[in-house]
């Protein structure tokens, strides 16, 4: 096979882990801020399961073409609405990564057991594992937009916080070069792992 015709047919079974990795994972955080009482994410049309709702192209093309690291049409919050801001800032930045496991957890197991002999459908299953993965590994780091900033504005000092946001588009501008120039490889491991992991037990 053509090498340039293999590498857009691993594209295009790529798009659809991309599209259910991405929405998921935007629909959690519209469907958990607007439970603890917040009604901006009904009002902008984000508490739908509709994928061009999510869609955010620099994202999307960032996570097809370096491996995972990327996002989607982030969901405009509000902690003012929350009874506990602490508590909901957290659950709202947590439980989008929580299901984006769920879901490689129940894709691993429907390729483990999907009677089938389709490449393509298996390697459309094997990419919906992984972007759902690669969101949870990269949501651990502290680099706007990912989530683990939402996280540090609620557990560190204040003033420490703040020190962390004049600094913040720095930090993502510096960690966007070292994506470029490889370190994505040592995140792509590290979601090779964990499937391997996840793999093992399901």
């Amino acid at each position: 096979m053509n090498i340039y015709l293999e590498y857009f047919l691993i594209m295009l079974v790529s798009v659809p882990g991309v599209l259910i990795a991405t929405t998921l994972h935007e629909f959690t955080r519209a469907a958990v801020s607007t439970a603890l009482g917040d009604n901006i994410p009904r009002h902008q049309g984000r508490l739908t399961l509709n994928p061009v709702k999510h869609f955010e192209p620099v994202g999307f093309l960032l996570m097809l073409f370096l491996g995972g690291f990327g996002w989607g049409k982030p969901v405009e919050t509000s902690a003012l609405y929350y009874k506990d801001r602490k508590t909901g800032t957290l659950l709202t930045a947590i439980l989008p990564t929580v299901v984006n496991v769920v879901l490689a957890i129940l894709f691993l197991i429907v390729r483990r057991f999907l009677p089938t002999s389709n490449m393509y459908v298996d390697m459309i299953l094997m990419y919906c594992s992984y972007y759902n993965i690669a969101i949870a590994v990269y949501n651990f780091v502290p680099v706007s937009p990912m989530d683990c900033v939402k996280v540090l504005s609620v557990v560190l000092p204040a003033n420490r916080y703040y020190q962390y946001l004049q600094y913040e588009k720095v930090i993502q501008m510096v960690f966007l070069l070292l994506l470029f120039f490889g370190i994505n490889g040592f995140f792509s491991a590290i979601i090779q792992i964990v499937m391997q992991f996840l793999t093992l037990i399901f």
